[in-house]
Formats: C-alpha cells, structure tokens, sequence
C-alpha cells in the first residue's frame, strides 16, 4: 500500500485545479490566439474598419512604451513588446496572479497597402490605439444611386 502525505495530496489536487482552470480559460476564450512561439501571452485586440482607417486596439496595461514596438510590413502590422511583472518585490507569497506578463507579439493582416507615413500609434490609459489611413484616391467621386 502506498501512503501519501497531505503536502502530496495538496499538491495533487492544486495541479487538478490548475489544469482545470486552463482547460476552462481555453474553452471560454476560443476567440482569444494563442500566444506566438517565443511570446508568453497574446493580449487582446479589437480591429474597427472606418471609410477611411483601420483601427487596431490593444489591451496591453501596464507595459512602459518604450518597451513595445509596431512594424509595417507590407500588408501586416506586427505588435511586440513586453509587459514585466507587477508583483512588488517584497512579496513573501502569492496567494493569486493571473495578470499575465512576458514577451508578446500579435501579427494583424490587412487586405489593402497601407500609406506608410500616416499610421499613428497611440498609447493612453492602457491601450495601444494604432490609426492606419487607407490610400485615398484623389480621383475618386460619389457615386450616385440610380433609380429604375
């Protein structure tokens, strides 16, 4: 017969209850990517479309600027950077984290070239707001609707 100890047990159980909650997070975030290889998370991000721009929105609070980059590379903007951790340095335990933190990059695809000298990236109350003017075509008009 083999005896466990509690501490054994304990942890046993705690890993269940790790993976559980993995399993769950994975189920209920399925629209949420999986982090890039070499990324530790994939923070989120909503996309809008106007007439004129693209608007990409990134949930990335509590990262310095300096440490995120954009790129532009042909039609695919790349965001990368990373969030370090928050937890103060005195910390004796952790009895909860589930801010994520570490390398990031999340890759948007585009379906027009975009002008390369008006994109603008803003960082404000812990979100990246990139702006992405479509090309304007000075020739282009309205264009009437017709009646039968």
């Amino acid at each position: 017969m083999v005896r466990h100890s509690g501490e054994d047990i304990e942890r046993d159980f705690e890993r269940l209850r790790s993976t559980m909650i993995e399993m769950m997070k994975s189920l209920f975030n399925r629209g949420r990517p999986a982090p890039v290889r070499g990324s530790s998370f994939a923070p989120a991000i909503d996309v809008f479309e106007t007439s004129s721009a693209v608007i990409v929105l990134m949930e990335i609070a509590g990262t310095d600027r300096k440490d995120i980059e954009v790129h532009l590379d042909g039609q695919r903007l790349r965001i990368a950077g990373a969030r370090r951790v928050a937890a103060p340095v005195n910390a004796q335990r952790c009895h909860q984290m589930e801010i994520e933190s570490g390398p990031f990059e999340r890759w948007v695809s585009l379906d027009f070239t975009p002008s390369r000298d008006a994109i603008e990236a803003v960082y404000q109350d812990g979100f990246l707001r990139i702006t992405i003017p479509k090309r304007g075509d000075p020739s282009t008009t309205s264009v009437p609707i017709l009646t039968e």
